[in-house]
């Protein structure tokens, strides 16, 4: 059982990315909650032509902390998992782009619903821990705790940008 302890920003879309970069496509459907996690998801994960397939629950601790099992899984058992969606919820298809930047390693997430607009996630060790976004990122908002801005939510309903919490 691990943690996961994540900051999350909407930004301003990047024209581009650092040298070094892995982007990804990654479709992701939600299940029905089971076994006293809040959100269950399989994820199909492509990444230069390999896919890779993960099971993941997780559950909130504290604050922007939670719980999070995460195992890979065949591509059987993804297909069989299916079976167990969230009809409320559905799924999400992205872009992820992945690149490291002093000491954390920076995933951006890019939608179809959204023109101009992406969400910047990094992980820390701590609530504690400082983040410095990398140069030329334009910040509109932190939304680490804004619930409408989970992956689940956004599966539902994506806000439009004029919903978008202004960064103060």
């Amino acid at each position: 059982m691990g943690r996961e302890i994540e900051k999350k920003f909407i930004i301003v879309k990047p024209s581009s990315f650092p040298e070094g970069t892995e982007a990804s496509r990654i479709e992701q459907y939600f299940l029905l909650p089971a076994g006293g996690y809040d959100t269950r998801r399989v994820r199909a994960r492509t990444t230069c032509g390999k896919t890779v397939y993960t099971y993941t629950e997780k559950r909130l601790l504290s604050g922007f902390t939670r719980i999070e099992n995460e195992r890979e899984i065949s591509e059987d058992e993804y297909k069989a998992l299916l079976a167990e969606r969230d009809p409320a919820a559905g799924g999400i298809v992205k872009t992820r782009y992945v690149y490291r930047y002093r000491g954390h390693v920076i995933e951006i997430d890019v939608f179809p619903f959204w023109e101009g607009y992406a969400v910047l996630e990094a992980e820390l060790g701590s609530e504690n821990e400082s983040l410095e976004l990398p140069d030329g990122v334009e910040v509109l908002a932190d939304v680490t705790t804004d619930k409408r801005f989970t992956n689940k939510a956004l599966a539902v309903r994506a806000p439009a940008p004029e919903e978008f919490p202004r960064r103060k």
